[in-house]
């Protein structure tokens, strides 16, 4: 049966629909089970919408509204049988508890010796006692803390004052102190939660602060955390491996046509969990990463952005690797459609990931070997497979987007076969990335172009307290001291979270 055959069936089944025939669920059910092929070949299509911005129905879009109603019914019966037959899963690890680090403290709960007393007549001595845990959550509290500065002189001469000093603040005359800066900090950047939300549960604790006081209190400590930026860049490029993504952060920007402006947060690992910077932009142009690359010449991972290719011409280039969670995740949308071409695929990217799961924690020698006895093959049968689904696939679905995507890439998606120290992906830049997400679906955007700066340096500083496993609370408070204090001034580095970790593990 030919598709156009098939799509005439199709419009005539779909008119008979209306007139409730009783024969259309046992015809529809014998045009998928016969044509199941050629359906799924059409369910990218059907998933589509062909009409125009009014309300008149485009031709064909009917058929194609009834296509995808008959796949849907489909997959629901296969998910029915799936949910029947589940198939076997390797079991995840299971999550190490870390509740040993809280402080415990101990009650005893003893009998009085009323209700000791046996029956002969003697008191019951103690034995022994059980343990009962729970976790006790006691509410944040604040309070106003009032330094009473001392002053001295000498009463004879009258000549000679001196004080005592004041605890330094990072906002001279405010009353924000670091502490309370350090909890706006993380509540905002690190659990993306917006201000005026913050505002809320300073109230709920007694301390009733307007918005705006709190939106200049945050803007005063990105202003600090700014300082730092440069220095934080100069240690990444002496990195050997520079890993980046890019993720949108809209700004509001009232010169903007639409007042909206949409920026990019670019984020920056060296050697894969280093040390992290941001950098936020206007716009996706390639001249941001080519500014903060320029004088780079180790090795680069990111995905295809064509904007950072001047990069790697001219003498001594930079080595560029490229990102296979990219590249599978776009066979696997196809797979999700309905196109059963790229299960093999989805499954050959499976075997690699297989391979890299098993060398996660060994050194980079020990990963190359892997590598080449085992990934080198894999990679080889998964290159003609998918030179053998390129000769069938329309370009311009899903499956034929994928493949151009690995073909134009495959020299850098298959450069990690020769280099144990790159990751077979960019995904841990990702996965630090999703905090700007969250913040950016919680709050829009950011109220201006200096706004997205500004987080931009606060975030820089939280990532690398993930990075190196630094508490960010206890660490901002710390910093906010120090910056206040003028060290800053004396050494930079000496304030980022993996100075301050290596601090606190030395005491």
């Amino acid at each position: 049966m030919s598709p156009s055959s098939l799509v005439q069936d199709l419009t005539d089944l779909s008119s008979r629909v209306d007139g409730h025939d009783k024969k259309v669920v046992e015809y529809a059910a014998e045009l998928i089970e016969q044509y199941g092929a050629q359906l799924k070949g059409l369910k990218w299509m059907a998933s589509q919408r062909f009409r125009a911005s009014s309300e008149k129905v485009a031709p064909g879009q009917l058929t194609m509204d009834f296509i995808a109603h008959l796949l849907a019914q489909s997959e629901q019966h296969k998910a029915a049988e799936a949910v029947a037959q589940p198939e076997a899963r390797t079991p995840r690890k299971k999550r190490k508890s870390k509740l040993d680090v809280l402080p415990v403290k101990q009650v005893d709960k003893t009998l009085p010796e009323a209700d000791r007393q046996c029956a002969c007549g003697e008191c019951k001595q103690p034995m022994g006692h059980d343990t009962s845990r729970q976790i006790i959550y006691e509410p944040a509290k604040l309070f106003m803390l009032e330094e009473r500065v001392h002053k001295y002189a000498c009463r004879p001469c009258g000549d000679g004052v001196v004080a005592a000093k004041a605890t330094p603040k990072l906002i001279p005359g405010g009353l924000a102190s670091s502490s309370l800066l350090a909890h706006l900090t993380v509540a905002k950047v690190e659990d993306c939660t917006p201000i005026e939300r913050i505002g809320k549960q300073l109230a709920r604790h007694g301390a009733d602060i307007a918005p705006s006081t709190l939106y200049d209190w945050f803007a005063q400590a990105g202003r600090e955390a700014e300082h730092l930026l440069p220095h934080i860049k100069k240690d990444m490029l002496a990195s050997k491996l520079i890993s980046l993504d890019d993720t949108p952060f809209p700004a509001k920007n009232n010169e903007h046509p639409k007042h909206i402006q949409r920026g990019r947060l670019w984020l920056y690992i060296g050697d894969v969990d280093r040390v992290a910077f941001c950098q936020f932009t206007e716009d996706w142009k390639g001249k941001h990463p080519r500014g903060v690359l320029e004088a780079f010449t180790g090795d680069v991972q990111g995905d295809g952005y064509g904007g950072i290719s001047a990069l790697f011409h001219g003498a001594d280039p930079p080595s560029r690797f490229g990102c296979n969670d990219h590249a599978r995740r776009k066979f696997y949308e196809a797979m999700r459609l309905g196109d059963s071409r790229a299960e093999k695929i989805v499954s050959m990217y499976a075997q690699l990931y297989a391979v890299e799961r098993g060398v996660v924690d060994a050194d980079a020698n020990a990963r190359l070997e892997a590598r080449q006895s085992n990934s080198k093959a894999l990679w080889t049968d998964l290159a003609q497979e998918i030179r053998a689904l390129d000769k069938g696939a329309s370009p311009k679905g899903p499956l034929g987007k994928a493949l151009t995507y690995w073909k134009r890439q495959e020299p850098t998606l298959s450069a990690f076969l020769d280099n144990g120290h790159v990751p077979i992906s960019n995904a841990h830049v990702e996965r630090l990335l999703r905090t700007v997400a969250l913040l950016r679906k919680n709050t829009l955007f950011v109220g201006s172009i200096e706004a997205g700066h500004r987080y931009a340096a606060l975030l820089t500083l939280a990532l690398n307290c993930a990075l190196c496993g630094a508490n960010s609370f206890e660490y901002f408070s710390w910093l906010f001291d120090r910056l206040a204090d003028g060290v800053f001034a004396r050494d930079a580095l000496s304030v980022m979270p993996q100075a301050w970790i290596r601090e606190q593990q030395t005491a």
